[in-house]
C-alpha cells in the first residue's frame, strides 16, 4: 500500500504517510505543561504505527487558556520528553505553534484578543478585538520564532504554523477578517505577509529547520477565501520556505458540515488535490478519512501525499499497525459522533471517545488483568453491552454474551439507517469480528431468559439490554408508528409524516423520510434537537432545513387520528395533515431481567439504557468503568 512507503520531507524520513494531526486534548496541566497522562496518549499512537505527529496547538503566549506552553525556555525540558517518545518508536514529530487572534480566551479578564482588523468573531467571545499595529505584528513574529527554537531545542524535527480554522495567521490571509491599509492587507501577497514573515523569521533564527503550515483549503467563510486564493497563499508559503502543506477544510465559523458524518469519508480531498496543483511541496490531507481503503485511495489518485486523521487514531490507536498487516476488520472505526472528541473540545472538557472509552486512559489498561478469573454472562449486545465484554475478555474473563437479534450494535443498527448516521453501523461489525477473537462466546437470536441465564452458572451477570420506544399516553396513539419501526424498515409510511418527537431518533428519522415525504417534526420543548452534541445539532439542523422538514417547536400532540395530528401551539389547538404519524418521544428502561435474577447470583450489574435512558456514550463509558473494577 501506498500508505505505508516512507516519504522524505527536507531531510525528514517519514516511514510512512499516515499523520496524527495536532488536537487539543486538554490533559495538559492548566499552565499548558507535559503530562503523564499526555504522554501515555502519545504513546500508544507511536506504538500503533504512524509516521508522524504533530502535537499542539502550543500556545506562543502565557495568556492564552488551553494548549501547550511553548511560551517559555521552562517547558523545554518536558517538551522533550514528547520528542523522546515518539523518536523511540521511530516516528517524527513537529509542534503545532499557535496564536488565537481574534478568536482568544484569555486568563486575564483585562486583555482584549487582538487581530489584523477590528472585527469581532461570531463564536468563542464575540468580542471586538484590537487592531495590531506594525510594532505589535513584529514582535509576534518574534514569539514565534522563539518557540520555534524552543521546539528545535526540545528535539522535535520540525515545527507546524497553524495557518487554519479561523486563528491569527488565518485572519490575516483571509479578506473577510483583515481590511487592513497597510502592506499586510489588500492583495493577497499582502495578506499572506505576517506568514512569510513568521516563516523567514524562524529559519534566522533556527538555521535549516523545517517549517510546515496547515491552512484551509477553503474558508467556507463568507467573504473569505476559496480554494483559488488559497492555491495561491500555498504557493507564496512555499517560496518562503515552508516545506510541507497541511490542508484541512473551513474555520470554526463555517456554517457548513466539516466533521460530522453528513461530511463523507475524505470528503475534502478535492482541496488538497487542488493545493497540490500549485505547489510542489509535500501536501497532507485531513477531514473524515477513517478508513485505510480511503487514506489509500486519496494517495493513489495523487490528491495528497500524506494523510491526517486525528479522531480514527483515537478511536484505533493500532489503526496503521492493523492496516499494514491487512487486518482491516478489527479496525475500530471512528463513528464521527463527536460525543466524545469534538462536543468535550468545545465544552473546555477532556477528549475521550465513545467507540474506543480507554482513550485518555491508556495507563489503566497497560496491564489489564483480573486477579481473578471469573464466568461472566452480559445480556444485551449495545454499545454498554458489546464495550463491557471487550474490555472483560482482554482481563482475561470468560464472557458469555446474550444477543436477541441477529447482529451486535444494539439501537446504533437501528439508527444508522439514516442519513445522518449511518457510520453507527460500524460499531456493531466491530465487536462481531474482534469479540469471538477474544474468546467470547455469543449466542445471537437468543432472548435471555433467567433460566438460560442461570445455566451459564455465572460468577457475574452483566444487564445491559437498552431501553424501548416510549408509547405516550396520547388519545389515539394506536393510529402512530415508533420511529424504531420505521428506522428498522418494519414500518411503511405515506407521502404526509409528522414525527413527535424533536430528539435526535425523531431527526434520524425525519432525515431518513425527508426524500420521499413530506416531513413535519414537532417537539414540545423550544428546541428541535436538545439531546444532540453541541458540535452536530447545528449541521443536523442545516440538513433538514435543507431537506424542507418543518420544523415546529413548542407544539404538543394532544391526539393522534388517522389522517391528522392535532397539536396545541402557543397560538392554541391546530391540526396538521397527515397520512402516518411517527412516535419519537423518547425510550423507558428495559430492566425486568435484573429484577428477576438480583438475588440468584453472586454478583449483577446494569448498565446503560437499562438504568436510564441517556446518550451512547453514557453507556460505553458505564461499561468501560465496571469491566476495570470486575
Amino acid at each position: 500500500m501506498k500508505l505505508f512507503e516512507p516519504i522524505e520531507i527536507e531531510g525528514m524520513k517519514i516511514k510512512n504517510r499516515i499523520v496524527l494531526p495536532a488536537a487539543e486534548l486538554n490533559y495538559h496541566t492548566p499552565e499548558g505543561g507535559i503530562t503523564e497522562r499526555l504522554l501515555d496518549f502519545y504513546r500508544e499512537r507511536a506504538k500503533g504505527g504512524i509516521g508522524f505527529a504533530i502535537v499542539g496547538v502550543a500556545k506562543i503566549e502565557r495568556y492564552f487558556h488551553g494548549g501547550l506552553a511553548i511560551y517559555d525556555d521552562k517547558f523545554i525540558p518536558e517538551l522533550s520528553r514528547l520528542s523522546k517518545l515518539f523518536h523511540e518508536y521511530d516516528v517524527k514529530c513537529a509542534v503545532q505553534l499557535w496564536h488565537p487572534g481574534r478568536y482568544e480566551i484569555s486568563f486575564d479578564p483585562d486583555r482584549t484578543p487582538v487581530a489584523p482588523s477590528p472585527i469581532p468573531p461570531p463564536i468563542f467571545t464575540k468580542r471586538t478585538p484590537k487592531e495590531l499595529t506594525k510594532e505589535e505584528i513584529l514582535k509576534i513574529e518574534e514569539e514565534f520564532s522563539e518557540a520555534a527554537l524552543r521546539a528545535k531545542k526540545a528535539g522535535f524535527d520540525a515545527v507546524e504554523l497553524i495557518g487554519s480554522a479561523g486563528y491569527l495567521i488565518s485572519q490575516f490571509f483571509s479578506p473577510a477578517t483583515n481590511k487592513r491599509k497597510d502592506e499586510y492587507g489588500g492583495s493577497i501577497e499582502n495578506r499572506a505577509r505576517f506568514a512569510v514573515e513568521i516563516v523567514e523569521r524562524i529559519k534566522e533564527k533556527c538555521g535549516n529547520y523545517p517549517v510546515m503550515i496547515r491552512i484551509p483549503g477553503d474558508e467556507f467563510v463568507e467573504g473569505g477565501n476559496t480554494v483559488k486564493e488559497m492555491k495561491v497563499i500555498a504557493k507564496i508559503l512555499e517560496d518562503a520556505g515552508v516545506c510541507a502543506i497541511n490542508v484541512m477544510a473551513g474555520w470554526h465559523e463555517s456554517r457548513r458540515p466539516l466533521t460530522t458524518m453528513l461530511v463523507p469519508r475524505g470528503g475534502f480531498a478535492y482541496l488538497s488535490e487542488e493545493i497540490k496543483k500549485a505547489v510542489n511541496v509535500p501536501v497532507i490531507i485531513a477531514h473524515r478519512i477513517n478508513d485505510p481503503i480511503v487514506a489509500e485511495k486519496i494517495l493513489q489518485e495523487g490528491k495528497a501525499d500524506m494523510v491526517a486523521m486525528f479522531r480514527a487514531l483515537l478511536a484505533d490507536p493500532e489503526f496503521p499497525k492493523k492496516a499494514k498487516e491487512g487486518r482491516f476488520d478489527e479496525i475500530r472505526y471512528c463513528i464521527a459522533c463527536n460525543q466524545g472528541c469534538m462536543d468535550n473540545v468545545m465544552q473546555g472538557m477532556e477528549v475521550t471517545c465513545l467507540v474506543n472509552p480507554s482513550a485518555g486512559r491508556e495507563a489503566e489498561i497497560r496491564d489489564l488483568k483480573a486477579e481473578k478469573r471469573k464466568k461472566i454472562v452480559i445480556v444485551g449486545g449495545g454499545p454498554g453491552g458489546c464495550v463491557s465484554a471487550e474490555f472483560l475478555a482482554k482481563k482475561g474473563h470468560k464472557v458469555v454474551l446474550f444477543e436477541k437479534t441477529d447482529k451486535l450494535g444494539g439501537q446504533f443498527n437501528i439508527a444508522s439507517s439514516s442519513p445522518l448516521a449511518y457510520e453507527f453501523a460500524e460499531f456493531g461489525k466491530y465487536f462481531m469480528n474482534v469479540l469471538p477473537k477474544l474468546g467470547v462466546k455469543i449466542y445471537y437470536n437468543t432472548t435471555a431468559t433467567p433460566e438460560k441465564v442461570l445455566a451459564e452458572k455465572p460468577d457475574v451477570v452483566i444487564i445491559a439490554v437498552g431501553a424501548s420506544p416510549l408509547i405516550p399516553p396520547i388519545p389515539g396513539v394506536e393510529n402512530a408508528v415508533t420511529a424504531f419501526d420505521v428506522l428498522s424498515g418494519k414500518a411503511k409510511v405515506g407521502k404526509k409524516v409528522v414525527v413527535i418527537g424533536g430528539g435526535g431518533i425523531g431527526c434520524d428519522t425525519a432525515a431518513l423520510l425527508a426524500d420521499k415525504c413530506k416531513v413535519t417534526l414537532i417537539d414540545m420543548l423550544p428546541k428541535i434537537g436538545q439531546d444532540i452534541g453541541i458540535s452536530t445539532r447545528w449541521t443536523v439542523l442545516l440538513y433538514l432545513n435543507q431537506k424542507g422538514v418543518e420544523m415546529l417547536t413548542e407544539t404538543e400532540a394532544v391526539e393522534i387520528r388517522k389522517n391528522a395530528v392535532v397539536v396545541e401551539t402557543p397560538k392554541g389547538l391546530k391540526e396538521i395533515e397527515c397520512d402516518t404519524a411517527v412516535l419519537a418521544v423518547g425510550t423507558k428502561s428495559n430492566d425486568g431481567l435484573y429484577d428477576q435474577l438480583k438475588d440468584k447470583v453472586p454478583e449483577i450489574y446494569k448498565i446503560g439504557d437499562c438504568v436510564k435512558p441517556r446518550k451512547a456514550i453514557d453507556a460505553t463509558m458505564e461499561a468501560f468503568e465496571l469491566a476495570l473494577k470486575i
